[in-house]
C-alpha cells in the first residue's frame, strides 16, 4: 500500500510484542535471577551455613566451659589455652566468611580449622600428665567436647563442596578425639571407646549426608533456574527475530511490492513519486533506532487519515464514518497505524480480486475507547478456509497486523460469489 508521509508505517518502529507476555517474562527472569543481589541458592546456603557452623564453634566452647577447671589439671598449662584459641579462631573465621559472603574463603578456613584441630589433639599426648579426670558416667562433658567438635569442620568442608575430604576428616578426627576423650575420662582406651568412636562417626556421617544433600539440592536448583532463565532469554530472542521478520515483511509487501504493482507506463504520478521517495527513505533508515516519540491522533484526525488511505487507490470505494468520541479522546500511533495499514490491505485486495463491476464501502465507527473499521464489498469473494495460512496479504497484512496490537482483533468473512467483509476492531485495554 502507499500512504502519504503523515501516516506511512514507520519501518524503524518495531512491531509490538504483547505487553502481558513480555512483562510476565521480564518478571520471571528478574525473579529467577535471584532478586536484587542475584545471589544463587548455593551461594546463599554456603553463606548462611558457614555463619551457623562458625557460631556453633563458639556455642560449643561455652557449653564445655564448666569442665575447664577440672580438665586443666590433666595436661600442661599451655595446651588448654591453645585449644581454646583454635576453637575461637575457627568459629570467628567461618562467621566472617559467612556474614561477609566471602564464599571462596570457606574452603581454606574449613581446611585450616580441621588441620589445626588435629594438631591440637595430637599435642594432647605431649601435654598429658598421665592422669584422668575420673568423671562419672553422668557427666560426659569432656567426651562431648572432643567428639562433637570436629564435626563442625567437616560440615564446613561439605559447604565448601568437599564431601569426601569431610568424611575422611570425620573418621580421622573422630577416632583421635575419642582416644583423647577416653584417656582424659577414664585413663584407658578399650572396646567401649572403639564402639563410641564408631557410634559418633556414624552419627556425624548422618549430619554430613544431610548437609551434602542440601548442597546438591541447591546446586540442582541453580541449574534448573539457569536453564529456565536461558529458556526465557531464548523466547525473548525469538520475539526479537519475529519483530525483524515482521519489519522485513512490512517493507517488502506493503512498500516495495505495492510500489512496483502501482507503476504504469509513462511519467509517474505525484503520488507514485511520493511513494517511491518514502520507500527509499525507509531503506536508508532501516537500522535507525526506534523513535521514542509517540504520535497521538484524535478522532477527526483519524477519520481524515482513513479517508486519505482509501483515496490513494482510487475513487471507487466510499468512506462513511460515525464519530461518537469526545474531543479529549486520543489514540496512539501504534493503534492507528495498524488500523490504517490493515484497511489499506483490505481495500487493495478489493481492487485486485473483487472483479469488474464490484462495489466497496468502508465504514468507520470511532468512539472514546473503541474503533471499528469494516471494509465490505460485493465482489467475487473467496473461501477463507482454502487460503493458505502463510498467505502474507491476509495473515500478515490484516489479521497478523491487528493481532500484535494490544486490544486489537480482526475477522475476514467471505464466500465464493458472496463478496467479502473485513472487520477490524480495537478496544482500549
Amino acid at each position: 500500500m502507499f500512504t502519504d508521509p503523515t501516516h506511512a508505517p514507520r519501518l524503524d518502529q518495531r512491531p509490538v510484542v504483547h505487553a502481558s507476555d513480555s512483562s510476565v517474562r521480564s518478571r520471571l527472569v528478574a525473579l529467577l535471577n535471584g532478586g536484587d543481589d542475584g545471589r544463587s541458592s548455593l551461594d546463599a546456603l554456603k553463606a548462611v551455613g558457614s555463619a551457623i557452623v562458625g557460631g556453633s564453634y563458639l556455642l560449643y566452647l561455652i557449653a564445655a566451659s564448666g569442665s575447664f577447671a577440672r580438665f586443666g589439671d590433666l595436661a600442661a598449662p599451655w595446651w588448654l589455652p591453645l585449644s581454646i584459641v583454635v576453637v575461637i579462631a575457627s568459629g570467628l573465621g567461618l562467621v566472617w566468611a559467612g556474614v561477609g559472603a566471602r564464599l571462596t574463603s570457606i574452603l581454606p578456613i574449613a581446611a585450616t580449622a580441621a588441620i589445626a584441630y588435629l594438631i591440637v589433639m595430637a599435642l594432647w599426648f605431649v601435654a598429658w600428665r598421665g592422669v584422668s579426670a575420673g568423671i562419672d558416667e553422668g557427666s560426659p562433658t569432656i567426651v562431648v567436647w572432643f567428639t562433637m567438635l570436629p564435626e563442625l569442620a567437616c560440615m564446613a568442608l561439605v559447604l565448601a563442596e568437599r564431601p569426601v575430604l569431610a568424611f575422611v576428616n570425620l573418621v580421622v578426627a573422630g577416632a583421635l578425639s575419642d582416644a583423647v576423650a577416653s584417656f582424659a575420662w577414664t585413663g584407658v582406651y578399650g572396646w567401649d571407646s572403639v564402639l563410641r568412636t564408631l557410634w559418633s562417626t556414624a552419627w556425624g556421617a548422618v549430619f554430613l549426608a544431610v548437609g551434602a544433600a542440601a548442597v546438591s539440592f541447591a546446586r540442582r536448583l541453580d541449574q534448573t533456574r539457569s536453564a529456565t532463565i536461558e529458556s526465557a532469554r531464548d523466547l525473548v530472542r525469538e520475539d526479537t527475530l519475529d519483530v525483524e521478520r515482521r519489519r522485513a515483511d512490512a517493507l517488502v509487501h506493503d512498500r516495495i511490492i505495492a510500489f512496483l504493482l502501482a507503476l504504469r507506463p509513462g511519467r509517474p504520478a505525484a503520488a507514485t513519486q511520493s511513494a517511491a521517495t518514502g520507500v527509499l527513505h525507509e531503506l536508508d533508515h532501516w537500522w535507525d533506532a526506534p523513535d521514542q516519540i509517540s504520535i497521538r491522533l484524535d478522532a477527526p484526525e483519524f477519520v481524515g487519515r482513513l479517508r486519505a488511505t482509501v483515496a490513494q487507490f482510487g475513487d471507487t470505494v466510499a468512506v462513511r464514518a460515525d464519530v461518537s468520541a469526545s474531543r479529549a479522546a486520543e489514540y496512539d500511533d501504534e493503534t492507528t497505524s495498524a488500523l490504517l495499514d490493515a484497511t489499506a490491505e483490505a481495500v487493495r485486495n478489493f481492487y485486485r480480486h473483487a472483479g469488474a463491476g464490484a462495489s466497496c464501502v468502508v465504514l468507520g465507527e470511532v468512539g472514546d475507547d473503541a474503533i471499528t473499521v469494516t471494509v465490505a464489498d460485493d465482489g467475487t469473494g473467496f473461501d477463507p478456509e482454502a487460503t493458505p495460512p502463510g498467505r502474507i496479504g491476509v495473515s500478515f497484512g490484516i489479521t497478523g497486523r491487528m493481532a500484535v496490537v494490544s486490544g486489537g482483533s480482526s475477522s475476514v468473512l467471505s464466500a465464493p460469489g458472496h463478496g467479502t467483509r473485513v472487520r477490524l476492531r480495537w478496544v482500549r485495554p
